[in-house]
């Protein structure tokens, strides 16, 4: 005999459904109308550039240098397969993966407590990334990671299998976008699992992390090693150094929150902790305010509980009153960078001049270009390939055997101009222009037009 439920009761779920509804809305329409510019962005391009190497018939780490694991740039390739070569086919497809990270935000903070502030956490995390270039690896791989650890606490709740098989395998794919946060992801709930004596389900996880990663034997393993590891291990943070301060800040923040939770047995808290404390790991080769907020997206997934478990305390009026102060001072301290962007630099809809791409058309015939030290969204947008196997050439990054190498593949190819910008930016990496490309440069080509930090020679 079916069940029929009161009306009152469907009418209930009915509107609870469509305020839902209605809220994920707004959120996936922000994510978009945030990132609906058109910019020439460095670090997109390095993914739009690998990508556009790659739907060119060249091949990833032999032909051209990444450090690191092959996710994007295949999903890219993948993406315009199918809808043509496009920036807007890539954004769209960036803005979406940043969506259902913020969906998997919300369903971690309901199962580990049911409450309607929770969406307080995919509003803030949508919020801080609004300011973004989205186009990126740090993007890519962070909704692989958020539903493994979703899965991993559903599988704490009901102790099924699949749960544990599904966590694993997105862990795995979260490498193969981005090999330091699916590493910190994988290891943070392997040991997790091996603390809480959960041992069958430890091995089920590992061995389903290990499958995704069968992908990277197309390569040579020495390829793999000296790309994704040594490489960037013994240049990666001596390039761009940046103070500690704001990894203090998190740190002392985390802290508070796992102080505020102290007195709770729960295990996926505990498990939500151990993942952030590795993932905060990740970041100390550069632990600047871009990395380090989407690094804490676990953690913003407590923002309702938090606030939710100061209005139901039994304390004084005071004690809430401070514990609110503390929140919206955090809070805003987070967000202020992204607030800034919105009131003075955000602008939705704007495209950048195309002028220097018209100017490359016009004056720099042929297949090859080359558009140094850092600026490889070039490529891409000039839709011409690098005349050098190297994304950036950036002298203290790179090696002298690199530069040598850049300089005979320059030569080789022969590109009939070459571009050279020097954003602000670039002081940070403390660059020398005196080195053999850029020297080449300027004494074969003959400059051909100058504005603002951009040169562009020609033969």
């Amino acid at each position: 005999m079916p069940i029929i439920l009161p009306q009152f009761i469907l009418k209930s779920n009915s509107k609870k459904i469509m305020w839902q509804l209605f809220l994920w809305s707004i959120i996936l329409g922000w994510c978009f109308f945030s990132h609906s510019d058109h910019l020439f962005n460095a670090d997109e391009g390095v993914i739009l550039d690998g990508a556009w190497n790659l739907f060119n018939g060249r091949q990833l780490y032999s032909d051209f240098l990444e450090i690191i694991t092959p996710g994007s740039f295949y999903l890219l390739l993948f993406i315009w397969k199918i809808f043509g070569v496009t920036f807007w086919s890539a954004k769209i497809v960036s803005v979406l993966l940043l969506f259902f990270s913020a969906v998997g935000i919300y369903f971690i903070a309901q199962k580990i407590t049911k409450n309607n502030l929770n969406f307080l956490a995919p509003v803030f995390f949508c919020l801080v990334n609004s300011r973004w270039a989205i186009i990126n690896h740090n993007f890519y791989s962070l909704p692989f990671a958020i539903w493994a650890i979703y899965f991993l606490l559903l599988g704490l709740d009901n102790n099924k299998i699949k749960n544990f098989i599904f966590s694993g395998l997105l862990s795995g794919v979260t490498i193969l976008f981005l090999q330091t946060r699916g590493i910190a992801v994988g290891a943070a709930i392997f040991l997790f699992l091996l603390y809480f004596n959960k041992l069958k389900m430890a091995l089920i996880y590992f061995i389903l992390t290990i499958i995704p990663l069968f992908v990277l034997l197309l390569w040579p393993i020495q390829i793999i090693i000296d790309d994704l590891v040594l490489f960037p291990f013994n240049n990666y943070g001596a390039a761009n150094k940046v103070p500690l301060t704001f990894l203090l800040i998190i740190i002392i923040i985390f802290s508070l929150i796992i102080y505020f939770f102290h007195k709770e047995k729960n295990s996926k808290l505990s498990l939500l902790f151990t993942t952030q404390i590795f993932l905060l790991l990740t970041t100390i080769s550069r632990p600047d305010y871009y990395h380090l907020i989407i690094a804490l997206a676990p953690t913003m997934a407590l923002l309702g509980i938090i606030i939710d478990r100061i209005k139901n305390k039994n304390k004084s009026i005071y004690y809430k009153f401070t514990n609110y102060c503390l929140i919206a001072m955090i809070t805003s301290l987070l967000i202020a960078p992204a607030l800034d962007s919105f009131f003075f630099q955000l602008k939705p809809f704007y495209s950048a001049s195309q002028e220097i791409f018209i100017f490359i058309e016009k004056n720099c015939p042929g297949k090859y270009i080359y558009a140094g030290p850092f600026w490889p969204s070039i490529y891409f947008e000039s839709r011409k390939l690098n005349a050098t196997p190297y994304p950036w050439l950036i002298t203290s990054f790179n090696t002298p055997e690199q530069f040598l190498n850049a300089q005979k593949n320059f030569k080789d190819n022969n590109p009939s101009c070459a571009i050279l910008i020097y954003p602000k930016s670039l002081e940070n990496f403390k660059h020398n222009p005196n080195n053999l490309v850029e020297n080449y440069i300027r004494n074969n080509y003959h400059l051909i037009y100058f504005e603002t930090n951009i040169y562009i020679y020609k033969q």
